[in-house]
């Protein structure tokens, strides 16, 4: 569903990233990206979130893309040594893994449970 979700919204190629906002600390942990292109906006809500990794995040931040990683994904690995550098608050693994690739800027590793887009 998440991947179908995402795929909707192209993986968000050439999105800009200008907001984050994370909370409440405790569970359930939400992480919500601010993204825009021209006029259109939207918040991507990853929703039960137990543990990410946010790197290279700049004054400019573009997306390439966001995708869902599956362990069969041959760049499942990686993302997972990328988000073992995260910060573990939670003794549970959450259901899905999700990784934002840059073209310029920010990446992201995250694991959670479910994800949301809310048109702004």
């Amino acid at each position: 569903m998440e991947d179908s979700t995402l795929t909707k919204w192209n993986n968000f190629h050439d999105w800009y990233l200008d907001r984050l906002i994370l909370g409440p600390n405790e569970e359930p942990r939400e992480l919500i990206l601010g993204l825009y292109l021209g006029n259109e906006r939207v918040s991507v809500t990853f929703e039960g979130v137990t543990c990410f990794n946010l790197e290279c995040l700049g004054l400019l931040n573009i997306v390439y893309s966001i995708k869902i990683i599956e362990a069969a994904d041959k760049n499942y690995e990686v993302v997972s040594a990328v988000l073992n550098k995260g910060e573990r608050l939670s003794t549970r693994k959450g259901a899905k893994v999700a990784f934002m690739y840059s073209s310029l800027g920010a990446e992201l590793a995250i694991e959670f449970d479910s994800l949301r887009i809310d048109s702004a």
